[in-house]
């Protein structure tokens, strides 16, 4: 699994794409951008052919919201993408977005939520080109009274396809999540490989964690698995953690960083300090 690199794109901006509903990647072109949100909209992202795009996405509402995005990879296109939503605990946010796979192209996200007094999130991803790769990666920290609703679909329609899906997240207080994950192999999509785990852990004995994964597979000459965890942080591991000099919930951080770590290590981007503060901030 490659890394994410988006320190020069915090640094050196090719553009603010904030009133603009459509985006075009030329082809054979390298582009960094940042989409700052501050309103609902539509947008339309088109990469052509040999072209790879990293791309931030960030929220700046003060109402309830609803965005789409449509995204579409033509043939040997890449997309990485950050999408980091930590809005006020006063708005509602639905999200929706559609992307489609050629051959040969490959599409990275990284999904961190933490903020919004509720959220609504739809991905549907479809790999109808032969040797697309899917990879997600995804985390959140609800606390409060927050309600998390996220659903994760890749659509297997050629061979040699590849998703991964892992999503890791901690519920404080009486804040619920809710992860649907589907993985569908179509009839045609021989020798394609596709993943998918989320694990969770509760803070408090009043927060709630539903995880419904799901396989579809028309095809059985491929490899699929998925997996789920709901479960609390080991008492002996903070125990332990206190007789080295932390209190109780300077613990707790520690092992949550340590939960998330395998997911923040694929992420190389200069502001990965305020992402760690915004989690230590929501475990208490």
């Amino acid at each position: 699994v490659k890394m994410l690199n988006l320190k020069n794109a915090n640094k050196e901006l090719i553009g603010d794409l904030s009133n603009k509903e459509n985006l075009v990647i030329p082809k054979n072109t390298k582009k960094e951008l940042r989409i700052l949100i501050n309103k609902n909209k539509d947008f339309l992202i088109i990469i052509e052919e040999n072209a790879e795009l990293d791309l931030i996405t960030n929220f700046e509402v003060n109402e309830d919201s609803k965005i789409s995005f449509e995204i579409i990879l033509k043939e040997n296109a890449k997309l990485n993408y950050l999408n980091l939503q930590n809005l006020s605990l006063n708005i509602k946010y639905n999200e929706e977005k559609r992307v489609k796979l050629e051959k040969n192209s490959e599409f990275n996200y990284y999904d961190l939520n933490f903020g919004s007094k509720s959220i609504k999130s739809e991905l549907i991803v479809n790999l109808d080109g032969e040797n697309a790769k899917f990879e997600h990666y995804g985390i959140f920290v609800s606390d409060k009274k927050q309600e998390f609703d996220f659903g994760v679909n890749a659509s297997h329609n050629a061979p040699y396809t590849y998703s991964n899906m892992l999503t890791k997240g901690v519920l404080c207080d009486s804040s619920k999540s809710n992860y649907r994950g589907l993985i569908k192999i179509s009839k045609n999509a021989h020798n394609s490989n596709g993943y998918q785990k989320e694990d969770v852990i509760l803070l408090s004995n009043d927060a709630e964690a539903n995880v419904i994964p799901k396989l579809e597979i028309d095809n059985h000459d491929v490899r699929c698995t998925h997996g789920a965890s709901i479960s609390q942080l080991d008492q002996d591991k903070i125990f332990y953690l206190m007789t080295r000099g932390l209190d109780e919930n300077q613990a707790k951080i520690e092992l949550v960083n340590g939960f998330f770590q395998i997911i923040l290590n694929k992420i190389n981007f200069d502001n990965i300090e305020k992402i760690q503060g915004i989690i230590q901030d929501k475990i208490k």
